[in-house]
């Protein structure tokens, strides 16, 4: 025997699935569109600050297009060039494309690593990692133990510092628009208890 028609009960499941009543992932996030005055299209870039999987490139003049944004307020973390960089908040809607824009960068920092192990000597396979941004896994120098990151725009910044059997370490740095800031860090030697211990 077939079930009495509902009418109003399809109609509803019509309704949920386009208001996202339904898991629907795209409502759930955005395009963020823009340009970015003076770009250098051959360094420019654009990621989600803290989601740098969220990323991509610029055209020639300086455009760019990056999708799926959450629907939430975000920052940009703008790489313009090789001396020029921003960081632009902004509140990406649903299945939207939101348009913000010139984006004029201005000068950013550049913080400048300076790595030794607790005998001052310069540790081994040494990286650096700015947490929350493209800049992942930069070798440190092997002769002088440094390493300069940026541009970065100004704010504060959380540096993963890494070496061959020595331990991570993070340290926040906050720099101001143009600053050149030297940054030691010193690492201790890794614990071979607590790596036994992890095996």
């Amino acid at each position: 025997m077939r079930a009495p028609g509902q009418p109003w009960l399809l109609s509803m499941l019509v309704l949920l699935g386009a208001c996202g009543g339904f898991n629907n992932g795209q409502l759930g996030e955005g395009t963020v569109r823009g340009r970015i005055l003076g770009a250098d299209a051959d360094v420019a870039w654009v990621s989600v600050f803290g989601e740098s999987e969220l990323m991509t490139g610029v055209s020639s003049d300086g455009r760019f297009e990056l999708e799926g944004v959450p629907a939430r307020t975000v920052e940009l973390f703008v790489l313009a060039s090789r001396t020029h960089a921003a960081r632009v908040r902004v509140v990406p809607q649903g299945a939207r494309i939101i348009d913000v824009g010139d984006i004029d960068a201005p000068p950013g920092a550049f913080i400048t690593v300076r790595l030794r192990g607790p005998d001052g000597n310069v540790p081994e396979e040494g990286e650096v990692e700015v947490d929350g941004t493209p800049f992942d896994d930069l070798p440190v120098a092997p002769s002088t133990g440094e390493l300069r990151v940026g541009p970065l725009p100004e704010g504060c910044y959380e540096l993963e510092v890494d070496a061959k059997e020595h331990a991570k370490k993070e340290e926040q740095v906050c720099v101001r628009e143009g600053e050149e800031r030297l940054h030691d860090v010193v690492l201790e030697k890794a614990d071979d208890d607590d790596e036994e211990d992890d095996d």
